[in-house]
């Protein structure tokens, strides 16, 4: 690859890092609660956007999504990360996944950029 292929795909990577914390952020604004506003910060939605982008990979659900148990794997990693990270129970962190689902949605129909896939 020649350098403005490398600096493109670069480039790409830190929008869709970018709009993925934007989403996640403000899907924790909008429905994470009382108990996730003090740990909504765009920082932490970078660096949380970041470990549930490897997860994706990690969990093998990228590669095998025809399976059940690499999706259930990811979906166990993605409630522990986001209750862990916003101090939330699983009934929010239900929620807040139904949100930022919809906003992902929204982002990628607006935009025409799908986030990095934390959803």
């Amino acid at each position: 690859m020649d350098r403005s292929t490398n600096q493109n795909h670069v480039l790409a990577f830190i929008v869709r890092l970018v709009l993925s914390a934007a989403v996640l952020w403000l899907a924790v604004a909008w429905a994470g609660g009382p108990a996730a506003q003090a740990s909504n910060t765009f920082g932490r939605a970078v660096v949380v956007s970041l470990v549930l982008s490897a997860a994706y990979y990690l969990t093998l659900a990228r590669f095998l999504w025809f399976l059940v148990v690499p999706w259930l794997l990811y979906v166990a990693v993605w409630l522990l990360v986001i209750q862990w990270n916003y101090g939330i129970g699983l009934g929010r962190a239900l929620l807040l996944a139904l949100a930022l689902t919809f906003l992902s949605w929204v982002a990628s129909a607006l935009l025409g950029v799908k986030p990095l896939r934390a959803d």
